[in-house]
């Protein structure tokens, strides 16, 4: 009995541990361990002869941490290594506000015409480019409803002028008279190069100014635009030179007249159009007011005005950027594949028409 107890005793007490770490691939093993032959449990258990043993062989002894090939010592496995390493594009964020100063400047301005246009320029005090952007409202609107997106054009480099023009109301709605004050007083101003941005009826205005002063004209931009009941707007988009684009809001016959703007805009030769899921009428105005959004405004559903504005915003100066200022790539912005969109398109906030 005692030597049965101090047999059990002795193969307890030879009994290792193993012990493993979670936050580790390789754990360390000690000295003693590491140098000795492994076991191999699929070998016949039967003791070997003396004649039969083999010669120790070091090739099997697993390697110590320090052993281990360079880039293998944090557990990386091959398809680690078949990831793709290019860095991701650096793309700004151009609905935030951008790095220069602006100041504001107003006057007054009578055209040959006889009609006077109360105008409001915002000014960087670091310019990045000589070119301009003008902004023309819609149906009994003013250059009020636009002072937040022209505040923020100018903050990345542009001037940008608000106006007031005198042909847009119930009894005078003359879209064609209104693109011919607004060129002039460009001309009055001294812009060399300019960008034209129009919302609703402003938008058709903006494509017709465009038309009419080549010579200035880089590009042109419609938000949400609307047919006059006049027409005409078409012909002018047919005889554009330059590049147009357009964001259009959802189709709604109380305020954008069902995307009356959208035949306008594809009668030009070289034009980008795209819808921005759930936007009122009212989106494309910073700031609006509840002139509009009684009538026009209306629920989101899955994107808040606030992320309707941040589209508004940045892909309005992508594309004013992307004529006025040399060097610069809008592609993010205004190509399908483009960083930007594609995120946008991925989540449905935005698609082409």
């Amino acid at each position: 009995m005692h030597t049965l107890l101090f047999v059990l005793l002795s193969a307890c007490g030879s009994k290792t541990t193993d012990e493993s770490s979670d936050d580790a691939t390789y754990t360390d093993l000690p000295s003693d361990i590491a140098d000795a032959e492994p076991e191999d449990d699929d070998e016949d258990d039967t003791p070997p002869t003396d004649d039969e043993t083999p010669p120790a062989d070091d090739d099997d002894v697993p390697p110590a941490d320090d052993d281990l090939p360079d880039g293998d010592d944090d557990g990386d496995t091959p398809d680690d290594e078949d990831e793709d390493d290019t860095p991701p594009v650096d793309v700004p964020d151009l609905a935030a506000a951008g790095p220069a100063e602006v100041y504001a400047s107003s006057g007054t301005h009578t055209t040959t015409d006889g009609c006077t246009l109360s105008y409001e320029r915002f000014t960087p005090y670091d310019p990045t480019t000589d070119g301009e952007v003008f902004i023309l409202h819609g149906f009994m609107r003013s250059l009020s409803e636009f002072s937040e997106i022209a505040e923020h054009l100018a903050s990345w480099g542009m001037t940008t002028t608000t106006v007031t023009m005198c042909h847009s109301s119930f009894i005078d709605i003359q879209p064609v008279q209104n693109a011919a004050d607004v060129v002039e007083l460009a001309a009055h101003l001294g812009a060399p190069s300019v960008v034209w941005m129009g919302h609703s009826n402003g938008g058709v205005s903006a494509v017709m100014a465009g038309a009419m002063e080549p010579g200035i004209s880089a590009a042109v931009l419609g938000w949400d635009p609307v047919e006059a009941l006049t027409g005409g707007g078409g012909d002018y988009a047919a005889e554009l030179d330059v590049p147009l684009a357009g964001l259009f809001g959802e189709s709604d016959a109380s305020c954008n007249s069902s995307n009356s703007g959208l035949p306008v805009f594809n009668e030009a030769a070289d034009t980008l159009l795209l819808r921005v899921t759930e936007a009122d009428h009212c989106n494309f105005e910073a700031p609006t007011n509840w002139a509009c959004t009684l009538t026009c405004s209306r629920d989101k559903v899955t994107y808040s005005d606030g992320m309707i504005a941040d589209t508004v915003f940045a892909w309005s100066t992508a594309w004013a950027l992307g004529h006025l200022e040399a060097g610069f790539d809008m592609s993010p912005w205004w190509t399908a594949s483009g960083a930007a969109q594609a995120e946008l398109r991925s989540t449905g906030a935005i698609s082409s028409l």
